[in-house]
């Protein structure tokens, strides 16, 4: 292999040559309904009637990314990324059926990377490690060997999309999470890749390829905790272990910004500081744990501390920016198409000026403001998405809680844990976990009420607007709702506690029967305070390294007890802790 680790410049913002934007947006548009969906990947299979996708699917996606890609190189991003490999290469064993639908997404494809490199975009395929069907479990086989020949299934697919299509510029690898329950494909994928070891001889193996056809091969690092090698984020180790001897400028890893996924809250994961490899790091537009574009999320603040902790990293070589993709909702705001989110497209212009000029957030959210609406809604919306950054991070989070590192097997914990997606979660054992971690819920309870006038002023400013103004009222009343659930949280959860926070909710389902989901339970949870405490100290830690009782016990054990407790105590877990993703089973294997 090609044996550099680092891009070779003194000056490290000169080779920051790949920023990414993820290419999504445009497949969503013939299926904006207000129905909830998964904005993981692009609806590919949705697209599919009878092997073929219709010229008028075709049409508007296309027409739709033309507008995209324009805007996106305007802003300076250098590539964009489309998903997914599965349906871009061709098996022999394939069904004729299957065949011809991977030649009308092919078909579709070749339209799309031709219109993202008009507009002077490097293209770059997602895929999962590894993409499933029926006739590759076929071709895997049942005995020793498995691992390797599946392996050469992924080597013989790359080969084939790099031969075919010559302008794609590398490939967007994920290990760490796979296709969830509710996903429905004939390319479903799984997670395949459990170990360090066998990670490394996944790269030793693929790497050539690239090199040969003069392509990367990005690496996301994210995942869900799953198996040995769902610590390799955060875990030196780990790491080191996958990426041994990998000596190549084909290869280039992608971190997320945190050892969590895309929350406030979270320092900059030292992983990125400490790289040998050349990296890129992940940022979020579209925020998926708050709001997803339905009103201001600002990023501003949050992404300008990671650049200026990032001004002098000798092996970032940009960002990629998602700023459609990510979640389960029925939120369908799209970013710089037709019913755009000008919050999504506000964080992501900061994101990539953040990172390629010195200006400072809070200019660049004022100009947006100041371009994007009349001169006098202008200074209305500037001082509404400051009090919305404020509001979010003391309402949206318990902020005490959140600014604790608390992990758990191989995860850090999140520090938002009551809001899930489009859902807001009201129960008893989140609130014993809470109130095991706060210190003093009654202080907390207190400096609530200043948010509490912070609310009416948004309420007012937002009553003074000329444009459109649901989404925002949406976005205030559901700040006002969780005001009231988090008396539940921090002070009394007695009978006329839960009457009155269930009148509230009954209230805002009625005025916003399309927004955010409430899903409660107040049965209680019968076990004693000290004792939960104990329990949250015994099977969690204030650190990331194990303790001997982590290594030694409790991963194999919690991994071993979630069958029985799921069996046991199903009422205890929240539906869409089951039905969406990968189930709550994942974070335990």
């Amino acid at each position: 292999m090609i044996t550099a680790e680092t891009p070779k410049s003194n000056n490290p913002s000169a080779s920051r040559d790949l920023l990414l934007i993820d290419g999504s947006a445009p497949f969503f548009v013939p299926f904006v309904d207000g129905q909830r969906k998964n904005w993981s990947k692009a609806p590919l299979d949705a697209l599919i009637n009878q092997g073929k996708i219709s010229q008028h699917h075709r049409d508007l996606i296309c027409a739709a990314l033309v507008s995209y890609c324009d805007k996106a190189r305007a802003l300076g991003f250098t590539a964009i990324t489309f998903d997914d490999l599965a349906h871009l290469v061709i098996l022999d064993s394939y069904s004729a059926l299957l065949k011809e639908t991977v030649h009308s997404w092919r078909s579709l494809m070749q339209r799309a990377f031709a219109i993202a490199a008009a507009a002077g975009l490097r293209i770059f395929i997602n895929t999962d490690l590894m993409f499933w069907n029926q006739y590759i479990e076929a071709a895997a086989g049942s005995r020793s060997g498995r691992d390797g020949r599946v392996r050469q299934i992924f080597v013989h697919c790359l080969e084939q999309l790099f031969t075919t299509f010559a302008e794609v510029s590398g490939i967007v690898t994920r290990i760490g999470e796979a296709d969830g329950h509710d996903v429905d494909s004939p390319f479903k994928s799984r997670l395949w890749i459990t170990s360090a070891r066998q990670c490394n001889r996944w790269l030793q193996e693929s790497l050539p390829v690239c090199e040969a056809h003069n392509t990367l091969l990005i690496f996301r690092t994210w995942s869900l905790g799953a198996f040995p090698i769902g610590d390799i984020s955060w875990n030196e180790t780990t790491e080191k272990a996958a990426f041994a001897d990998i000596r190549s400028d084909a290869f280039v890893v992608s971190r997320k910004y945190g050892a969590a996924d895309f929350f406030r809250y979270l320092p900059l994961n030292e992983r990125i500081t400490e790289s040998r490899h050349a990296q890129i790091i992940e940022l979020q537009a579209r925020r998926e744990y708050e709001g997803f574009g339905v009103f201001p999320a600002y990023v501003g603040r949050q992404y300008e501390e990671y650049r200026e902790q990032l001004s002098t990293c000798p092996t970032l070589r940009g960002i990629l920016v998602w700023c459609q993709t990510g979640g389960w909702s029925h939120f369908d705001r799209l970013t710089f198409l037709d019913n755009s989110s000008p919050w999504n497209e506000l964080n992501t212009i900061a994101a990539i000026e953040l990172f390629t000029t010195n200006r400072a957030a809070a200019s660049i959210m004022r100009q947006f403001c100041r371009e994007q609406f009349s001169e006098q809604d202008a200074e209305i919306m500037i001082e509404i998405v400051e009090i919305f950054d404020r509001l979010v991070d003391r309402l949206w989070y318990f902020a005490p809680f959140a600014r604790r590192q608390i992990w758990f097997r191989r995860l850090r914990v999140p520090p938002l844990l009551w809001i899930f997606w489009d859902t807001i979660l009201v129960n008893q054992p989140l609130r014993l976990m809470f109130r095991a971690y706060l210190d003093s819920p009654a202080e907390i309870r207190n400096d609530d009420r200043e948010e509490r006038e912070l609310i009416r002023r948004l309420r007012l400013l937002i009553k003074q607007l000329s444009v459109e103004q649901a989404d925002l009222t949406l976005g205030g009343d559901s700040l006002r709702l969780l005001y009231s659930l988090r008396r539940f949280y921090l002070g009394n959860a007695g009978k006329k506690r839960i009457i009155k926070i269930s009148a509230r909710i009954e209230r805002y389902r009625n005025k916003h029967p399309q927004g955010f989901i409430v899903e409660s339970d107040y049965s209680p949870f019968r076990i004693r305070w000290i004792t939960a405490g104990a329990l949250f100290a015994l099977l969690m830690r204030s650190e990331s390294d194990y303790r001997i009782i982590d290594r030694a016990l409790l991963i194999r054990l919690t991994g071993l007890v979630f069958p029985l407790l799921r069996r046991f105590q199903h009422q205890r877990i929240p539906e869409l802790a089951e039905r969406q993703a990968g189930g709550l089973d994942l974070f335990f294997r």
